[in-house]
């Protein structure tokens, strides 16, 4: 059986999560370097994500998991996105709740860990630089990331469902074979009872 978390794929993972991190920064420059009335309080959205520890330590956990045989590798998949989100969830509620007074919270996703906010330069940096924050990017940005991530709860959802409607059909085929195993071993009897009449 594969792994469901090898350490290449652990370390594909957190190095999306670097690059995105990365890519937050160059954004953040091309908004300081585009803003030629030099204020500094235009809106940016700001993805918050868990620690890299609560990652690490959750994907050592399901990958337990399917190797005492507890979870199939698609169960696994499943349950690995659904406690990620619950991380995510839980970064973006303390964000939310210890966010420097020098940064206006506009709007919020806190399921998503998608923040609209606005403040200085120096404060958004702080933020990113404090390790909950994970990417910057421009503020006009936000929407289309909340709908990128509403998109992927609705599939992780169909998933889920697809999921739970497959077990129960295995489940309901295993009592039924069991029924007809009885039946026959049944009619076994019975047949065998007719001979001794005969």
């Amino acid at each position: 059986m594969s792994n469901l978390l090898t350490r290449r794929s652990f370390l594909a993972l957190t190095g999306a999560g670097a690059t995105a991190s990365l890519a937050g920064c160059s954004q953040l420059e091309s908004i300081g370097q585009s803003d030629s009335s030099g204020d500094a309080t235009n809106a940016v959205t700001l993805q918050v994500r868990p620690a890299e520890k609560e990652v690490s330590s959750l994907g050592e956990e399901i990958q337990a998991d399917v190797e005492s045989g507890n979870l199939s590798r698609q169960e696994a998949q499943l349950e690995y996105q659904r406690r990620q989100r619950e991380l995510v969830e839980a970064a973006a509620t303390d964000f939310e709740e210890s966010v420097s007074a020098k940064l206006t919270i506009e709007k919020s996703e806190t399921a998503y860990g998608l923040f609209l906010v606005s403040g200085s330069d120096e404060a958004i940096l702080q933020s990113l630089r404090e390790g909950a924050v994970g990417a910057i990017y421009p503020g006009e940005e936000y929407d289309s990331l909340v709908r990128q991530q509403q998109q992927r709860a609705q599939q992780l959802e169909q998933q889920q469902s697809l999921l739970e409607q497959q077990q129960q059909a295995g489940a309901d085929g295993e009592t039924n074979e069991s029924g007809a195993a009885n039946e026959t071993d049944a009619g076994n009897e019975s047949t065998s009872g007719n001979e001794t009449d005969s």
